[in-house]
């Protein structure tokens, strides 16, 4: 599996030189700041360990794309290892140290630029402060002081460099003409350098020369799980890489000239997946945060249900089933020829789920309950293809299974794992009149959860929000219903309607105040009205008013949001919460397609269970 040993920092830039030892693909090209090479040179010299470097063997299943290090010349096109963790130190060192061109590095106002470093020999050996002894200077090698015409360091020629006693450090593993020189220019002044010579041999050169890295080999026999896994573990100080990037340079490598980013992102003049999904939807749609990773995991469920099914119709005696997943050990191992096949119904799916979710009135990225559950719709669609997903029973029946997840707060945790289990049970019950999927019998609404659903985090919070919409309600003052094209035009969002500052001088409760109960999907016109402070009574009265609306209309509108109107107009906070959340209770369970349950009722067909967990645990102790 792995090898660890240790390379002297020559022989490993002579691989880095040679083309040996390069990069793999998914490796972000980049530049280090200045001080932070000055540090790293200094910790070199001192011979302070500066980190392990992490490589991988080639040859195995895991076939990288690979390039090699930035300011190498190499063309070598089959290296013997791939440096997977260890590319800022090594491409720093290689052009700092060893590379006869200037080295690119980040100034500190984080501009590119290049330097050479040189190591004043005298402040090194009489203080042995090697950050302090390391100078750089631009390509000229003559560096001027800051907003001045002065010189203030020139290294331009070999006696200028002898004549300071600035070593350029990438000499170091070719230094013999440099201190032959040296001398013979120290000699003709008749100036001893003798003990300075022996210092620098001993005391740096030597040190540096001798320097050794330790290095976590990987071998060839390691899958890509292993190797991405152990990837990330050593790689905890870098850009973290997702399987996106893992997948992409894996596809690269297959010699088939794949360009999985291009794929999915697109280029200049061409959308790609990503740019054809979202197509549809508003900049801040349901898609705006997409992941690349939530494609793949789409595809990987396709993948691995095809595989499944293939071995059921094939089974092989003795052998397990193949799982149906998409966790990242598959996403990993999807095959550039899955991925291909799988791609452009993925899509499609993908764009069916926007159609879907606007039809449950959620549109906006901030709106959607959970992202994953996407993946399952998107999933869904591109199996069981157009002519099902727009039959009107199947719908229905597939809005029921989303509502049960959203308000039964299903997808809050083990997302891969429910996913899975999932889209095979949806697609058994709405293409095959199989039994309902479980989840139907995993979640059970609770009145009184609602008294903790208060912020815009909580999913069931979204779902409510959404569901009003769906179910018809109507704006306090324009009376218009919260449709797609309301939506897309107007500011609408959830607001309270016994106003905030009215409950907090009434005494009344913040965890039922702030709670969904006492909330709903308002424009920003009407919250005007709320936000003042007034009383139900003063503020819909205001309404009626400004806007030449009767109380008979306006009772009308307020009922769309299930709102117990008499006690909202006798400000009645207590009995319109209690109204109000039964009445919302009643809508999620008519959503779910399964009644809700109040909270001591919840607690009577609860307790046998618990009573019973106590006897089995009991029964465990004994």
């Amino acid at each position: 599996m792995f090898d660890s040993t240790k390379q002297t920092l020559k022989t490993l830039l002579e691989q880095v030189n040679d083309g040996k030892l390069q990069l793999p693909d998914f490796q972000r090209g980049y530049v280090w700041n200045e001080d932070a090479v000055v540090s790293l040179l200094a910790s070199i010299a001192k011979g302070y360990p500066v980190g392990a470097l992490l490589t991988l063997e080639r040859g195995g299943s895991v076939n990288f794309k690979f390039r090699p290090v930035e300011g190498t010349k190499t063309d070598n096109g089959n290296p013997e290892a791939l440096l997977l963790d260890g590319q800022q130190r090594m491409t720093s060192l290689y052009q700092s140290i060893y590379s006869d061109r200037p080295a690119r590095v980040k100034n500190t106002q984080s501009e590119i630029v290049e330097r050479y470093f040189y190591l004043n020999l005298k402040k090194a050996l009489a203080h042995g402060d090697f950050e302090d002894a390391i100078e750089t200077v631009p390509p000229s090698r003559i560096r001027m002081k800051a907003f001045a015409r002065e010189i203030d360091l020139d290294v331009s020629t070999p006696a200028l460099e002898f004549e300071q006693h600035m070593f350029p450090l990438n000499r170091c593993f070719d230094e013999k003409d440099w201190v032959y020189g040296w001398r013979d220019h120290w000699k003709a002044q008749d100036v001893d350098i003798y003990e300075t010579d022996k210092a620098f041999d001993r005391q740096i050169l030597d040190r540096i020369q001798r320097y050794e890295m330790p290095i976590i080999k990987l071998t060839k026999d390691n899958g890509r799980e292993a190797v991405c896994t152990i990837f990330e573990k050593v790689n905890v100080g870098g850009v973290k890489l997702d399987a996106f990037e893992l997948v992409t340079a894996i596809f690269a490598g297959t010699g088939e000239g794949f360009d999985l980013r291009e794929d999915w992102w697109g280029t200049k003049s061409q959308h790609g997946r990503l740019g054809r999904i979202r197509d549809n939807t508003k900049p801040d749609g349901v898609f705006a945060r997409l992941a690349s990773t939530d494609f793949l995991q789409a595809c990987t469920l396709l993948h691995t249900m095809d595989v499944r099914r293939q071995r059921e119709a094939n089974p092989i005696p003795g052998a397990q089933l193949p799982q149906i997943t998409c966790k990242r050990d598959a996403l990993l191992a999807l095959p550039l020829g899955a991925y291909q096949h799988y791609a452009d119904r993925t899509e499609s799916g993908f764009i069916e789920a926007g159609k879907f979710l606007a039809e449950q009135n959620i549109v906006y990225q901030r709106d959607l309950p959970y992202p994953p559950q996407v993946v399952a719709l998107a999933a869904l669609f591109a199996s069981i293809g157009n002519a099902l997903a727009n039959n009107a029973t199947i719908r229905a029946n597939l809005a029921k299974w989303f509502w049960a997840g959203v308000l039964g707060e299903h997808y809050g945790g083990g997302t891969e794992t429910k996913i899975a289990r999932d889209v095979p049970q949806l697609i058994g019950w709405l293409e095959h009149n199989q039994s309902a999927p479980t989840i139907f019998q995993d979640v059970t609404f609770v009145s009184n959860k609602l008294i903790r659903l208060r912020r815009r985090q909580s999913a069931a919070y979204k779902g409510f929000h959404a569901l009003l919409m769906r179910e018809g309600c109507r704006d306090f003052v324009s009376g218009k219903p919260f449709d797609l094209m309301t939506l897309w035009n107007e500011a609408v969002d959830v607001h309270h309607i016994f106003p905030q500052s009215w409950c907090r001088s009434q005494g009344k409760a913040i965890e039922q105040y702030d709670s969904i109960v006492n909330k709903t999907p308002l424009s920003a016109a009407t919250n005007r009205y709320i936000v003042r402070g007034d009383a139900p009574s003063v503020y819909l009265k205001r309404i009626e008013q400004d806007h030449k609306i009767s109380s008979l209309e306006l009772d009308a509108i307020l009922k769309t949001h299930l709102i117990p109107v008499q006690h909202l107009r006798a400000d009645n906070f207590e009995a319109f919460f209690e109204e109000r959340m039964a009445l919302l209770a009643g809508m999620a369970g008519s959503a779910m397609g399964k009644a809700s349950v109040d909270a001591a009722a919840f607690e009577e067909t609860a307790a046998p269970d618990d009573a019973l967990l106590d006897e089995i645990e009991t029964a465990d102790a004994a």
